[in-house]
């Protein structure tokens, strides 16, 4: 029994012996480990990356659309003489290139008092002189010339159907940096703000948070299609993100009339006008709380001799309801001098309706 056992346990080392000898060289004790597979749901998913492609974003790139724009988005320095010391001095802001024979639109107070001014293009080494074609301190617009032929350019888009939200992108030559255009994204962040600065009322504004600094002034505002929506005009210092724009449908039909022109009219009612609020409408005892009012008459304007007064609340303009004085200014310069426009408004408990034929604005207002 007790050798019995010995031969077991003689075959059993033997066996164990063998398998420990079956190793070979690149082999390790450790265990051989088989990968476990897990079957996943069916997606659609993004190629990986390879050397040749730029690894997918869920934002479009916008580098195509800064290639097609940049070339029309020029550098304009002013020489011009500063009023308190009597000394020459300079200044630098952007415009943008609207025809291939050298028309750049650009800010009036990057152009304003100049005794001479230089253009740069971002592809082109030589120096341009220019001259001012015309100016509307009103809106903060000019329009310069180059020139030159077969200039590149870009158009204006039709802003009617922009909406807050959407991306644009602004370009300009920001603090006067070397090397061409700087480039921000943002979205549109409001279209109906209004302001008095200086001598510019601005009532068709466009508000974005697309970085707005010292030098883009006159630069363009585009639109994923590299359509200009609006000039870029200004910004609040105290505050992060809030830049404005001059819209497309005011600039283009100022940009136009300068070029055609030297000058901008503009239709004329002869009345001042606030936005009624309900405060105000419980202030005055207007019998409407919503509207327009007619705060100052200019003695014999246009809405004087139609039969307007002062305190009417004026509702709708030419069958468009208007509750802010930005809209119903707005809707004014749509109208040329001479049209007839019919005004609907409220005179204590009475609705009337009367038509103004437009004056030309007196260029001193």
């Amino acid at each position: 029994m007790l050798r019995d056992k010995v031969l077991l346990l003689f075959v059993l080392l033997a066996l164990l012996l063998a398998s420990a000898c079956n190793v070979t060289p690149d082999q390790t004790s450790a265990p051989t480990v088989t990968p476990e597979i897990t079957t996943l749901p069916t997606t659609t998913t993004q190629p990986a990356a390879t050397p040749s492609q730029t690894a997918p974003s869920p934002f479009p790139s916008i580098a195509d659309i800064v290639e097609q724009v940049e070339p029309a988005v020029v550098y304009i320095s002013v020489e011009y003489m500063e009023s308190s010391s009597r000394s020459l001095s300079t200044k630098s802001g952007s415009g943008v290139l609207l025809s291939p024979d050298g028309y750049i639109l650009t800010n009036d107070h990057v152009i304003e008092d100049a005794r001479s001014i230089e253009v740069l293009l971002p592809s082109d080494e030589h120096t341009y002189q220019a001259q001012i074609i015309g100016t509307d301190p009103l809106s903060d617009m000019g329009v310069i010339k180059i020139e030159g032929q077969n200039f590149p350019t870009v158009s204006f888009a039709d802003t009617s159907r922009l909406r807050i939200g959407d991306w644009v992108i602004a370009l300009g030559n920001a603090l006067g940096l070397e090397g061409g255009p700087s480039v921000t994204v943002g979205v549109v962040s409001n279209l109906n703000r209004s302001f008095t600065l200086g001598e510019s009322t601005f009532y068709d504004v466009i508000q974005t948070d697309a970085a707005i600094n010292p030098g883009n002034s006159g630069g363009p505002l585009v639109d994923l299609q590299g359509n200009v929506v609006g000039i870029n005009t200004f910004i609040i210092l105290t505050a992060e993100n809030i830049g404005f724009a001059v819209n497309s449908s005011t600039a283009q039909r100022v940009y136009e009339e300068l070029v055609q022109y030297g000058r901008v009219t503009r239709p004329f009612l002869g009345i001042t006008l606030r936005t009624v609020t309900p405060a105000l409408a419980t202030e005055l005892g207007l019998s409407k709380n919503k509207g327009v009012l007619v705060w100052y008459m200019e003695p014999d304007s246009p809405s004087a001799r139609a039969g307007l007064k002062e305190d009417d609340v004026i509702t709708h303009f030419q069958g468009q309801e208007v509750s802010e004085a930005s809209e119903l200014i707005k809707l004014l310069w749509q109208y040329d001098v001479g049209d007839s426009v019919k005004i609907t408004f409220w005179r204590g408990e009475k609705q009337r309706e009367v038509w103004v034929t437009l004056a030309e604005r007196p260029e001193e207002l």
